[in-house]
């Protein structure tokens, strides 16, 4: 059986859980924190969730929640300025990407093209190839262009199944990053938990070559 690496995203609606946790006391490798939504919104946590995951021992990334009635060039902006320098060990830039970002006003090809202007902003910044974070019906409702498939998908796919199904542009692909569930206990406070589809020594390559 293959080895897998364990991690969980969080938000302001973990509250301080970070300062609780760290790579002796959990057998988590990675936390991804939100940092951004559209073009005015930071996370109240993003900072110190940010700062912590590292002192904790975790690898870390951080994710913009996108809203298709912003434009993609100040969404960016927004995510850039809080993110600053974004080191060579952790996560390349995520886009969160699901049902909460479409405003049905907006045609599908304004989303498609406004969508990847954005991953563009950010591939330019850092020289790294940013990731998406979907589910199975949005991945096949709007990310079934080919241009998508660069991207390395983060599957948000709630099964006991022991593989998540990849939709749109990385069908037939094999999995990278899987949000397996969004009941991971900790304490009391649930959390969303990951997988990495490797190692710990696989996982360090993968981001080292993003």
């Amino acid at each position: 059986m293959a080895t897998l690496t364990k991690g969980i995203d969080i938000s302001k609606f973990q509250g301080h859980e970070i300062n609780d946790i760290n790579t002796n006391n959990t057998d988590l490798s990675f936390v991804i924190c939100k940092a951004t939504e559209g073009i005015t919104y930071t996370d109240p946590n993003f900072s110190e969730n940010w700062n912590t995951i590292t002192q904790q021992g975790f690898i870390k990334g951080a994710y913009h929640f996108y809203r298709t009635n912003d434009a993609p060039q100040p969404q960016a902006d927004n995510f850039l300025n809080a993110l600053g320098d974004l080191p060579t060990t952790a996560f390349s830039p995520i886009v969160d990407f699901e049902e909460g970002s479409i405003v049905e006003a907006t045609s599908k090809d304004q989303i498609i093209s406004d969508l990847l202007s954005f991953l563009t902003i950010l591939e330019q910044k850092y020289d790294r190839v940013p990731m998406i974070y979907t589910d199975v019906n949005i991945g096949n409702a709007y990310l079934n262009d080919a241009r998508f498939a660069k991207y390395p998908l983060w599957i948000a796919n709630y099964t006991s199944a022991s593989a998540p199904t990849m939709p749109g542009a990385w069908e037939g692909t094999e999995w990278i990053l899987w949000q397996q569930s969004d009941n991971y206990k900790i304490g009391d406070t649930a959390n969303d938990y990951d997988l990495f589809n490797g190692n710990i020594v696989q996982l360090k390559a993968f981001i080292a070559k993003n």
